[in-house]
């Protein structure tokens, strides 16, 4: 009975220390994913494409960035400590978003170069 729940422990343990590590390789396939798919955009039509998505996403990140600045500017009651602390932390946040936003918007245009580079050649 010790031995089954030491091995039940040890697949649950297994388990919880390698579902963040899962998480963040996500988030770095999907960083690897748009960069393939930026490098391999040859022809004019597919480089707009690109474009465009990088666009797209550098808008919503945006528009996210500011939802998250109104919500630090309402008061939503409560302690003063924790209030504070909570409108930092959405201001963090949007200017991480911010951040990541100008980081498309400049592939974005970089990509939109490439494609006239092409279309003149």
């Amino acid at each position: 009975m010790k031995l089954t729940k030491k091995i039940a422990i040890g697949f649950l343990g297994l388990g919880l220390s390698t579902a963040n590590l899962y998480a963040l390789d996500t988030n770095e396939r999907f960083e690897l994913l748009e960069s393939a798919v930026i490098e391999q955009a040859s022809t004019p039509a597919q480089k707009s494409a690109v474009s465009e998505y990088l666009a797209s996403v550098a808008k919503e990140k945006l528009e996210l960035a500011q939802t998250l600045r109104e919500r630090a500017q309402v008061a939503h009651g409560g302690k003063a400590i924790s209030q504070t602390n909570e409108k930092q932390e959405l201001l963090r946040r949007a200017a991480a978003l911010e951040a990541e936003a100008a980081k498309y918007k400049k592939v974005s245009m970089d990509v939109t170069k490439g494609a006239s580079q092409v279309a003149s050649n």
